[in-house]
């Protein structure tokens, strides 16, 4: 059963996964100077205008949306004759920038966020929280091919100038119900029939 810190767990197996999976790649890895503290889920203009030179990477979550496509969900038992609302289902989209100096080092991180997430696209297990883990969850990344006109109207309401980053949606993200209803079961059918004639 996922509750409502569902979200906020999502940001940090996203951070968790990246930091295990940099650890194994001597170039990038050399580039957060060994300190995972170097991942962020801050935007990038909050980090900005902290003027923090530390942080390399920059995880933003910027949108939520419901996914439309399982909203009409029936009721779900709740035990004895009780049933739930279906749970709520995300769909999470992230700004990934990364904040490092040159062009190329730049590239570089972007390159092996991009190449961790094409490998591990569905997180499960211990690379989630132990309550998602212990709840059977999963979440998938999926790269959000976002047009040029949508990345400036992302990066112009954060009011930062364009950088390199790309986008993806972390789906899915399941928020239980707290609501119940008691239903009555059914004890007993009746049915009148009508003779038609032809």
């Amino acid at each position: 059963m996922a509750d409502y810190q569902v979200i906020a767990d999502a940001g940090d197996a996203l951070s968790r996964v990246l930091w295990q999976e940099i650890l194994t790649e001597q170039t990038v890895r050399d580039l957060f100077n060994g300190d995972p503290q170097n991942i962020s889920l801050e935007s990038p203009r909050a980090l900005q205008d902290a003027n923090n030179t530390s942080v390399r990477l920059s995880i933003y979550l910027y949108r939520i949306v419901e996914d439309p496509y399982v909203k009409n969900r029936p009721l779900l038992p709740d035990g004895g004759r009780l049933q739930r609302r279906a749970p709520l289902t995300l769909d999470l989209f992230y700004l990934v920038t990364p904040l490092v100096g040159a062009p190329r080092e730049q590239q570089l991180v972007l390159g092996k966020v991009m190449q961790i997430f094409h490998d591990r696209a569905v997180l499960e297990g211990s690379d989630l929280s132990a309550a998602m883990a212990a709840a059977g969850e999963e979440i998938r990344v999926v790269l959000n091919p976002v047009t040029l006109d949508e990345a400036s109207q992302i990066w112009q309401a954060i009011d930062m100038s364009y950088r390199l980053s790309v986008c993806y949606v972390v789906r899915v993200a399941i928020v239980d119900s707290m609501r119940s209803r008691a239903t009555q079961p059914v004890t007993a059918h009746t049915g009148q029939f009508a003779d038609v004639q032809a």
